[in-house]
């Protein structure tokens, strides 16, 4: 099941983690060969390690940390810092402003005093974040199921309240005119270069979380812990009644439906094989 939307960490990051590693704490010796070979993006180390793992922090949305320096050996804080520094340089010296370089620009790189690498987004990286995942869900939003009309609602509680939180995230985007009422841009996430939202900060961890664990966590553990975060936003946040919140904030909100509709379609129909009903 392939989800087809950018995680926040990209293969990149970690490539260049990797590399800037191994610049750090191999020499130019006869060994180095065999150093290197367990240091590369497909390497069998690469993919049995998870080389950065999400942080659950109640300050920060998108905070990693990495124990991969420690793994390879690299216990001096000296060298540590090394691969911070050579990492902050070096997503400061690209010239194509792409997405993957806007996030490592936005990331702040520090140590622990454990040895851990720790990564954060800012804001800025995040706000751009979701609008490209806003972008792609926006292209493919439509309310009707594509999948088998056989199909029917599962008799499964768990899945049974996974495909009501869906058919609610439904009904919610046909009571608005899209795509009128979400004109969204980077800026419509943003208040005076701050991430705009609040009350919304659980759904869009939640989200970030989903798709980094979109391949490894089971298809029904991620659609209940997203459909659960969702239905807390639900409860907390208005989202069509225009008059009673702020545009910017009412455009925010419902982007955010648009993706968890996204999100909770393919986890129904791919993940789990069940509907994915626009209606109850």
């Amino acid at each position: 099941m392939n989800c087809n939307l950018p995680k926040i960490t990209y293969p990149r990051l970690r490539t260049l983690l990797l590399a800037r590693i191994c610049e750090a704490i191999t020499r130019k010796t006869d060994v180095e060969v065999a150093i290197l070979s367990d240091l590369q993006p497909d390497s069998e180390f690469f993919h049995r390690n998870s080389i950065i793992k999400k942080v659950r922090n109640h300050t920060s949305i998108a905070r990693y940390q990495s124990s991969i320096a420690l793994q390879f050996g690299a216990r001096s804080t000296q060298i540590q810092e090394k691969v911070a520094t050579q990492m902050r340089q070096l997503s400061s010296i690209s010239l194509v402003m792409d997405l993957k370089t806007i996030l490592l620009r936005d990331l702040t790189i520090s140590t622990t005093n454990i040895g851990l690498l720790e990564f954060e987004f800012g804001d800025w990286a995040i706000a751009n974040w979701l609008q490209t995942v806003w972008e792609s869900c926006s292209i493919e939003t439509d309310f009707n199921s594509a999948f088998s009309p056989a199909l029917t609602l599962s008799e499964n509680s768990h899945i049974f309240f996974c495909q009501y939180t869906y058919s609610r995230c439904s009904a919610l985007l046909r009571l608005t005119n899209l795509p009128n009422d979400i004109g969204q841009t980077v800026e419509t996430w943003l208040n005076d270069k701050k991430l705009l939202l609040r009350q919304e900060r659980s759904l869009i961890e939640q989200i970030i979380s989903t798709i980094d664990e979109w391949e490894d966590k089971p298809p029904l553990e991620s659609a209940i812990a997203l459909s659960q975060t969702f239905q807390n936003f639900y409860q907390s946040c208005q989202i069509v009644k225009y008059e009673a919140v702020d545009r910017q904030i009412a455009q925010c909100r419902l982007a955010l439906v648009m993706i968890t509709h996204r999100l909770l379609k393919q986890l129904l129909e791919q993940g789990l094989g069940v509907l994915a009903p626009e209606t109850l």
